[in-house]
């Protein structure tokens, strides 16, 4: 057979498996689900199961015979798809599942990191831990499908624009096409498969290397920036970091991308490695450095669990430090334990590759279910005295953690004998007649102004010491202000201060006087940042929300901004419209 008849063979492979894709694609998008709606955990197999089969059947038919990819996708897709609907029994609808939008995650994890070890034990090599193929059959995956969907955006405008110009004369016949719906799926599908055959026949042109030679160039900024970060944070505090969960996002992202900017930089073998040099160094530098980012982030998430306990997000979150962990000591251990520190990472690469596999597993099975260790250790703390029923967010645990929240729901209302069942009872009761997040937050409140107006003059810290509210701001404030403020005053933070306090400060140089902020401990733990602005007449208060001049917004995080503006730790900061500056942020209120 010429080289010729092999091309167009493979072509007409994958043009074929591409528009059966398209089709099975129609069929779960378009077709079933209307179909099966009385069957969704059905429906969620079949969907999983297609979409794994087919996007890995696509990705393994080049380097390995159609036959092999077909067997090995089904293989892979059948269980993917079956822990995918198994984890779903967590929660009594489909769709409140997905919404969590975890599953998503660990699936898409589960796609696409076995597909190197399928091609490198399936194709010549039959060695399932060949690094030299693992890694530039992970690239060459990317690259195949970046570049096989551009071609499917060209082939789309190209038929736009010649249905455009055949409009141009009366002519419809693409727009009547186009408008059916299978079509775009169909359409799709073929010129994706055709696509990926014809990258693949070009591979010795269209392969990852140019890629990998720009990210490496990246290395070197982002080894600068980690430096100076970690450089930094002796002297500027850690009040910005430990606490703060999306410090730990960002510093798990610069860890990821590091640990995969190291690989880059290392190649698949000795041969292609940078040799020596400044790459070479920046290569190990970053490698000694991964630990401290991990530690870190570690140390964030772990302080804001001890802050709010668990929930699925901070589960999560543990478990990527662990890996992102595992990656920064086996990479540090392989610098420095001396020559041959390049090959140990490599060898390391395929070990973490297979314990993030492990993980990502796990959370479709009993061993790690997110839901029920956070509902478990939201019902701890409360059992324990840590934290109030006002405090706690039920919403969460009835609504949006499936069924273990439902049984720690049913579990706080047995807890009879606890010292503030009375108050739990109450607010199961306002949760129980709630249809929404934001009617449950203010069913259970005292609806009488006057009474909350009295609590919050007696009960409410304001600063500086000795301060006092101003006349007639209380008057100024809504129901649904009081009641906020009122319960955030029940909360106690980290320091052991209340969740609410008031700051008389010069926020506004065109006004004379002081303006009155307040801040307080939100629902879900987040902080309420408002001011209130004397009015023109003077005759009351209008409320401002902040605009952020400088640093990150804080509404994540209440109780490491309260205790800072209790301890003083904040600043008027002169400015041409004057800022209030506290944990490393500056608010803006207004003229």
């Amino acid at each position: 057979m010429t080289d010729r008849e092999t091309a167009l063979k493979g072509r007409i492979a994958l043009g074929l498996m591409g528009l059966s894709a398209g089709i099975a694609a129609w069929l779960v998008i378009e077709v079933l689900p209307d179909r099966m709606a009385d069957a969704p955990r059905f429906y969620l197999f079949l969907a999983s199961l297609a979409a794994a089969f087919f996007t890995a059947a696509l990705a393994l038919t080049g380097p390995l015979s159609s036959a092999r990819a077909l067997v090995a996708s089904f293989v892979l897709a059948l269980p993917l798809s079956g822990l995918m609907t198994w984890a779903s029994l967590r929660f009594g609808e489909v769709g409140e599942y997905l919404e969590s939008g975890h599953p998503q995650v660990a699936f898409a994890l589960l796609w696409f990191v076995p597909l190197p070890f399928v091609i490198s034990r399936l194709g010549p090599s039959r060695r399932w831990s060949d690094y030299d193929i693992l890694f530039n059959q992970s690239w060459m995956i990317v690259v195949r499908f970046a570049a096989a969907w551009l071609f499917v955006g060209l082939v789309w405008g190209v038929l736009f624009l010649s249905n455009a110009l055949l409009e141009l004369v009366g002519l419809d016949v693409i727009e009547r096409l186009i408008e059916r719906q299978e079509a775009p799926f169909l359409l799709s599908g073929l010129t994706l498969g055709v696509a990926l055959a014809v990258v693949g026949e070009l591979s010795d042109y269209v392969s990852p290397y140019l890629v990998l030679r720009l990210l490496r160039l990246v290395l070197p900024v982002v080894l600068v920036v980690v430096g100076v970060f970690l450089a930094a944070l002796p002297f500027q505090g850690l009040s910005n970091l430990f606490g703060d969960f999306s410090a730990a996002a960002i510093l798990m992202s610069i860890a990821i991308g590091a640990a995969g900017l190291v690989s880059v930089v290392l190649d698949s073998d000795e041969s292609r490695r940078v040799q020596g040099g400044t790459m070479c160094w920046a290569c190990r530098a970053m490698a000694v450095l991964l630990p401290a980012l991990a530690i870190l982030a570690g140390i964030a998430v772990r302080e804001r669990v001890g802050q709010y306990g668990l929930s699925p997000d901070r589960v999560i979150a543990m478990a990527v430090g662990v890996v992102v962990l595992g990656y920064g000591l086996a990479y540090a251990g392989a610098v420095l334990a001396g020559q041959g520190w390049a090959e140990r990472i490599r060898r390391a690469n395929i070990g973490m590759a297979v314990f993030a596999m492990a993980i990502a597993a796990a959370f479709f099975t009993p061993v790690l279910n997110p839901q029920a260790m956070a509902a478990n250790s939201q019902v701890a703390r409360f059992a324990s005295g840590q934290v109030g029923p006002e405090a706690m967010d039920l919403w969460s645990l009835a609504h949006e953690w499936g069924k273990p929240g439902q049984a720690a729901i049913a579990r706080l209302a047995t807890m009879r004998s606890h010292p503030e069942a009375e108050a739990m009872t109450r607010r199961l009761n306002a949760l129980e007649s709630a249809d929404s997040r934001h009617t449950f937050e203010f069913q259970g409140a005292p609806d009488d102004a006057a009474m909350l107006k009295s609590d919050l003059a007696r009960r409410l810290p304001v600063l500086p010491e000795g301060a006092v509210l101003p006349a007639g701001l209380l008057d100024s404030l809504r129901l649904w202000e009081l009641q906020q403020i009122s319960r955030a005053c029940d909360y106690k933070t980290a320091a052991g201060y209340p969740g609410c306090v008031a700051m008389l400060a010069d926020l506004s140089g065109a006004r004379p006087g002081d303006e009155v902020l307040i801040m307080a401990h939100g629902a879900t733990g987040g902080a309420l940042v408002r001011a209130y602005f004397l009015d023109a007449g003077g005759q009351g208060y209008t409320m401002r929300s902040p605009d952020y001049i400088e640093g990150g917004d804080f509404h994540r995080d209440a109780d490491n901004a309260i205790d800072a503006l209790r301890s003083g730790a904040f600043a008027i900061r002169p400015m041409q419209l004057n800022a209030l500056e506290v944990e490393g942020r500056r608010l803006f209120f207004g003229r």
